[in-house]
């Protein structure tokens, strides 16, 4: 986490093992949240997520308009004092759009799952020869 930065790298160091219960590689620590060097290392995937408040405020302020008039402005409507409610769904589509995105990176990359469609019935990957 953010708390990582001010570690020297012996500290943040997190050596693996073989889980005795299971047999499976595993970090001691979890320290790098599973994610090393850009590759999940199998643990747990954990983000720290900061949000700013909200600056849409009901008590007028000072602003400039696109003419660069200074005016004032009050914020009028409805403004969430929270985005607490929607922050955990916004955050957790984010980050599953992000991971199909990388499983489709390596897939096209390396051919993860490999096509096992017979060769008459894959689409011509140059268009069509009509």
């Amino acid at each position: 986490g953010f708390a990582g930065t001010l570690l020297t790298g012996k500290e943040h160091n997190d050596e693996f093992y073989i889980d005795p219960e299971t047999g499976a590689t595993r970090t001691r620590t979890n320290r790098s949240g599973g994610i090393q060097g850009g590759i999940s290392n199998g643990e747990n995937i954990v983000i720290h997520v900061a949000f700013k408040s909200t600056s849409t405020i009901g008590q007028a302020q000072g602003t400039v308009t696109r003419d660069g008039q200074e005016v004032e402005l009050r914020g009028k409507g409805r403004h969430d004092p929270c985005v607490l409610p929607r922050a955990v769904p916004m955050v957790e589509a984010m980050v599953a759009l992000t991971l199909v995105d990388h499983v489709m990176m390596q897939k096209a990359q390396c051919e993860l799952f490999p096509d096992t469609t017979e060769e008459a019935s894959k689409p011509n990957p140059m268009g069509t020869t009509v």
